[in-house]
């Protein structure tokens, strides 16, 4: 008997089994789940089975046709529609979208895979395996074994219908991750599908995940790829409402399309002679199923499942620190917003204002004619700044005031005001010419390949040059690197995917800095530098759900702990919603920034934050306006979404209200601020004694005795706006705490 004879009898067989097991359960199904299937029963079905999961795939289409998971059904492929690919005839040139063909299946005990041939017109253009393996109560599909025929490319394939749930059958819901998170019951959905992006099409930049679920279980996606898509899109009307996760497989970058060049312009489209990019990073999806039995916000469980194989920060060292940038001077100004003497005054006040809190300081406009000029040279000062021995007087200074002083610098912009400027590592466009963007500052930027900008040596030149001329440490901030963080070269001469532009050139640039001691930070949050990059500036801004439910912090709830990010709008002036989604933005400080802002946001977000962004979410509730993150060291954060009033806690003891702070720095220290003129109270802590409380009121001209009362095991303390108060534990401790800061930071 041969291997197609046996997978023939296998397949009768399960398909037999399907037909019983269908015959003896569907009408209980019916009743306690509400489960009906929407299409007939595959002809030739082969079953999976872990310990925890069955899943019966349909030989025919190679996607799976249900799940079953705690004796309750999923639905997978409801529709019955075969997955269709993009191939490229090479000559003459054509894209065509076709359907698979299904040969055969291989079965082990805990996987199958499917042979996949492709036709174009006629002929055979590529073959590959789809490859499913079980294990526990996942389930991972991969794309692999890809070969294509010559005279053909294999370009992508859509799988849009692999887990569904349907509102006639009751109690369905959605949970996806883009723009921070949104829930929403199938009930009250309307349907909506993601539109692509200009820059990254299906790509889901910040949480590539899907969840939908129904009568206590429930199936979360998680896209791994980094370049494939991710759909999470509900159809149909009232009373038939589909939930449906799917992805899109991206063997290579389709180069008939037209891509934004963030030049200002018009899509450039591809040509007859545009390659199509290899990706090089193989197709991935997994599926995790969970029960949720009782539980009103059932998408945190499956956000825990996602956490617990988030990779770890790759630094603690921004965990608890004033991140800020300092305006220099664009090309386009008459006269710099801070020089480097300036810039040593601001450093000065904000240390006297947070009491040496750790700040790291980033110096932007600094080189060659001011900000976004010059790269990738960094040897030319910014004369309207300063000199070269005035920065690296301002580095040095900021060590004796407990802040790491660095760069702020760009990898992906290059310049021809460079000397070094070489079109030999400028990206090209579909079309094939020279890639060049925007004119930032005055000056027009060129895109670098980063892959080849890292081979030909030119990144680990400029590494080594920038550490060992401005002796920073510690941190820089690479700007744009994470904002794009798969972005396409296609040079004839040198292709790269996005993919292999992170791989061989972002990815090579963050571990030579490294290498060095320098942790990268970068623009915005992205899913691809999670365990790269433990800071990002900005992040997923705070948005309405677009299926009609409401936003929820599924993004703070998976990345809690393991990344720090900020946020995009006008969210970054508002406590309660930084405290509540978890962000702590990076702001710009300039020479004349009024000091009352810059008190406000470390008194009110950066101190409160860096307490609580790291615990787990244990519980998530909502009710009304009303939304409560309950997190671990009964901890929690709550906001009123309708009048913004809310409440961050620690080990049960508030921290933060509605504009003002009663917050521990340390063992010795708690901070007390406030907006308006007010009195604070904060319990007295263990071990501290009433008789020895003392308090001192900071501004920029130095410090002040302040008049602090222990009432009933509470300190009491009448603040004035804007003005911090620091209550310590004793005299001596607060010489001791400062003095050990600006050691630790000298050294």
């Amino acid at each position: 008997m041969n291997r197609r004879q046996l997978i023939a009898g296998a397949a009768s067989m399960a398909a037999a089994a399907i037909r019983a097991l269908h015959a003896e359960t569907r009408g209980a199904e019916v009743q306690a789940a509400g489960f009906a299937p929407k299409r007939s029963g595959p002809s030739t079905p082969l079953v999976l089975r872990s310990a925890e999961l069955q899943v019966v795939f349909d030989l025919h289409h190679a996607v799976p046709y249900s799940y079953r998971y705690k004796n309750q059904l999923l639905t997978g492929d409801s529709q019955g529609e075969t997955p269709r690919a993009i191939i490229c005839q090479l000559h003459p040139r054509a894209y065509r979208t076709v359907p698979i063909q299904v040969l055969d299946a291989q079965q082990s005990s805990d996987s199958i895979s499917f042979a996949v041939r492709v036709d174009s017109a006629g002929h055979q253009a590529a073959a590959f395996h789809l490859h499913y393996t079980i294990e526990n109560s996942s389930l991972v599909l991969t794309m692999e074994s890809i070969e294509e025929q010559a005279g053909f490319e294999l370009i992508e394939m859509a799988l849009p219908h692999l887990v569904s749930v349907h509102e006639a059958d009751g109690s369905a819901w959605m949970a996806e991750g883009r723009n921070g998170g949104s829930f929403v019951r199938l009930e009250a959905a309307k349907a909506y599908r993601f539109e692509d992006s200009d820059y990254f099409g299906r790509i889901s930049t910040e949480l590539p995940i899907g969840m939908v679920g129904q009568h206590g279980i429930a199936c979360v996606m998680e896209v791994t790829a980094f370049m494939d898509g991710t759909e999470t899109e509900i159809k149909g009307g009232v009373g038939n409402r589909r939930a449906i996760l799917g992805t899109v497989q991206v063997h290579r970058v389709h180069g008939g399309r037209c891509y934004h060049m963030n030049d200002g312009g018009n899509p450039i489209c591809g040509n007859s002679n545009t390659p199509n990019l290899l990706v090089e990073q193989s197709s991935r999806v997994r599926f995790d199923f969970f029960s949720y039995a009782g539980e009103a916000q059932p998408w945190l469980i499956g956000s825990k499942i996602v956490r617990s194989r988030v990779p770890a920060s790759p630094t603690h060292f921004f965990s608890d620190r004033f991140l800020y940038i300092v305006a220099g001077k664009n090309k386009t100004e008459d006269k710099p917003k801070t020089t480097f003497a300036q810039s040593r005054q601001l450093i000065r006040d904000v240390a006297l204002l947070t009491d040496y809190a750790p700040q790291t300081v980033f110096i932007s406009g600094w080189v060659y004619d001011g900000q976004d000029t010059g790269y990738p040279s960094e040897d030319k000062i910014n004369e309207s700044l300063g000199n070269y021995e005035e920065l690296r007087e301002l580095i040095d200074a900021g060590k004796r005031l407990n802040a790491n002083v660095t760069l702020n610098v760009n990898y992906d912009d290059a310049y021809k005001s460079s000397p070094i400027f070489n079109e030999a590592f400028i990206a090209r466009r579909p079309d094939g010419a020279v890639w060049k963007s925007r004119v930032w500052d005055g000056e027009d930027s060129y895109i670098v390949g980063m892959a080849k900008f890292v081979e030909g040596g030119w990144a680990d030149r400029r590494i080594s040059y920038t550490m060992n001329r401005y002796k920073i440490k510690d941190s820089i901030l690479i700007d744009a690197m994470s904002w794009f963080a798969v972005r396409n070269d296609w040079d004839l001469q040198h292709p790269a995917s996005g993919y292999k532009n992170l791989v061989d050139g972002k990815y090579r640039v963050v571990e030579k800095f490294k290498e060095g001691g320098i942790a990268v930070t970068s623009e915005q949050f992205r899913y691809p530098f999670v365990g790269k990059l433990a800071e990002s500036m900005d992040g997923p801004g705070v948005s309405e759900c677009p299926f009609g439910g409401e936003a929820v912090p599924l993004v703070a709830s998976v990345f809690r702990g393991a990344a720090i990010w900020g946020t995009n709008g006008e969210t970054f002036r508002d406590p309660g919603q930084q405290l509540f989604w978890n962000t702590r933005s990076a702001l710009w400080f300039q020479a004349d920034t009024d000091r009352t802002r810059i008190a406000d946001f470390y008194y009110l977000v950066v101190l409160p934050y860096s307490k609580l962004h790291a615990f787990s979410v244990e519980r998530y509730e909502s009710e009304g306006a009303v939304r409560r993150v309950l997190l671990e060291r009964h901890s929690s954060v709550s906001l009123d979404t309708k009048t913004g009033s809310y409440t961050a806690e620690l080990d049960g003891l508030t921290i933060s209200r509605d504009n003002a702070t009663t917050c521990p720095i340390d063992e010795h220290r708690i901070a007390f601020y406030a907006k308006t003129a007010q009195k604070l109270t904060y319990p007295l802590p263990a071990g501290w004694t009433a008789a020895s409380v003392k308090a001192r009121a900071l501004t920029i001209q130095g410090d002040d005795v302040h008049e602090v009362e222990c009432v009933e095991g509470k300190i009491v303390v009448e603040v004035m706006a804007h003005q911090p108060v620091i209550v310590y534990s004793g005299e001596d401790a607060r010489s001791r705490a400062l003095a050990a800061q600006i050691d630790t930071a000298a050294e």
